[in-house]
């Protein structure tokens, strides 16, 4: 199962059920949503040691979360079960880097895995909504990648330069405060998700383009 399958497939029912029952100002909702939100931003990679430490010590309340979902929707055990092996392997792939820079850190990173029963709060949860919108400082003009990510809608392409090579992928969802965006190609493979702040950058740095289809 691919994410992008289980958020359409399935997260977006549980969403449209506590739509339609309790309306969008419901705790449900904001939860449902913040917990999409969090998961986007768990598979994106991570700068630096820091943001490695919040990300492990956010996946205890993001599995949970995911999990008292999965509950919620009745999903079938073989599907869940697909869904969590591999987010294990991605979540591994991304704490890869950070893991490896800690270096002769003498308080490891993996030492938080110790610490699993620190939850985020819903406000924590929030909070990645709100980083996700800001744009780093001291970066130079940002106007006209901006206005061009601001325009964007579902179905777009932006040319992304990977491993030195061009790949045309198209944009398949956009989180509701519009800091999250999710990129596949046609056939919904080569799964790629950019807050706003990275997303700018690649298009300032040249490593995407935007693209008339």
């Amino acid at each position: 199962m691919e994410i992008r399958q289980f958020l359409l497939e399935h997260w977006s029912y549980l969403l449209a059920g506590i739509y339609f029952s309790h309306g969008d100002q419901h705790p449900d909702w904001a939860a449902g949503w913040h917990t999409v939100n969090a998961l986007l931003w768990s598979l994106a990679p991570k700068r630096d040691q820091e943001e490695t430490e919040q990300f492990l010590s956010l996946l205890p309340t993001l599995l949970g979360r995911l999990q008292d979902g999965c509950d919620a929707m009745g999903l079938d055990v073989s599907v869940r079960d697909e869904l969590f092996s591999l987010l294990a392997m991605l979540h591994a792939a991304v704490a890869r880097p950070g893991l490896e820079s800690a270096g002769d850190n003498p308080r490891p990173v993996t030492q938080l895995a110790q610490e699993a029963d620190r939850a985020f709060s819903e406000a924590d949860l929030a909070g990645l909504d709100a980083e996700t919108l800001s744009i780093e400082p001291g970066r130079g003009d940002h106007g006209q990648d901006l206005a061009g990510i601001d325009a964007l809608k579902v179905g777009d392409g932006i040319r992304f330069r990977i491993d030195g090579r061009d790949k045309a992928l198209l944009l398949q969802w956009i989180s509701p405060m519009g800091g999250m965006f999710l990129f596949a190609d046609k056939a919904g493979y080569d799964a790629v998700s950019l807050t706003r702040a990275r997303l700018a950058e690649k298009l300032r740095l040249g490593d995407a383009s935007l693209m008339s289809l």
